[in-house]
């Protein structure tokens, strides 16, 4: 008798379970990623444009599916260390570091929400040069700004997945103020910045 009612309380359970909207099982379960990624910054100036590069700390994505079945991710969020942004000229990140007062706020911080896969994927693969938008909180220092960013290149192969990621900053707006050199060499306020993203497949539970 015992091990009926145990048989009978387990398929109620069963039951009930799949009446509740449990997934379907074709539905994939959520994947994780190991994120990666190289940026190039464009800082426009009185005498001549100033190019950088920095690359942001390994971070995590989850990907997954929400009620309605569609493919999303929750949330990513990126850290860019201040001390790894390179103009190479030792005296102007100097300068730059300082603009950024990175003693007290050595991190720039970028953070995605419900990002929609789906739909990037249909922007992006309208045809050659198709983009998508991404809505970005940045923070740089103790400002936060939303800013609207543009994917494109989106590649899927196997278990990597890469994409560019490109979007304008306004120094003006994050309460910056760009230094200048002997009052002759002035920085422009719009700094273009362009990211390649590179995500992993995770092995790890």
């Amino acid at each position: 008798m015992k091990i009926r009612a145990g048989l009978f309380l387990a398929t109620v359970a069963v039951i009930f379970s799949s009446s509740a909207g449990a997934a379907p099982a074709d539905v994939p379960s959520a994947t994780g990623f190991l994120g990666a990624c190289d940026i190039a910054f464009l800082v426009p100036s009185t005498l001549h444009d100033v190019s950088g590069s920095a690359r942001c700390r390994p971070f995590t994505v989850r990907r997954t599916r929400d009620a309605t079945g569609k493919e999303v991710i929750p949330v990513v969020e990126v850290e860019v260390p201040v001390a790894a942004m390179d103009t190479r000229n030792r005296s102007r990140d100097g300068q730059m570091r300082e603009m950024f007062r990175s003693d007290r706020f050595p991190l720039i911080r970028g953070v995605a929400r419900d990002v929609d896969v789906d739909r990037l994927r249909g922007e992006i693969g309208k045809g050659r040069g198709g983009k998508a938008s991404i809505g970005l909180l940045l923070r740089i220092r103790d400002v936060e700004r939303k800013v609207l960013s543009t994917a494109s290149n989106l590649r899927e192969s196997g278990e990597r997945v890469t994409f560019d990621l490109e979007f304008p900053v306004s120094l003006r707006e994050f309460d910056l103020k760009a230094p200048s050199v002997l009052g002759i060499l002035r920085v422009g306020d719009k700094v273009t910045v362009k990211a390649t993203l590179t995500l992993n497949v995770s092995r790890s539970p």
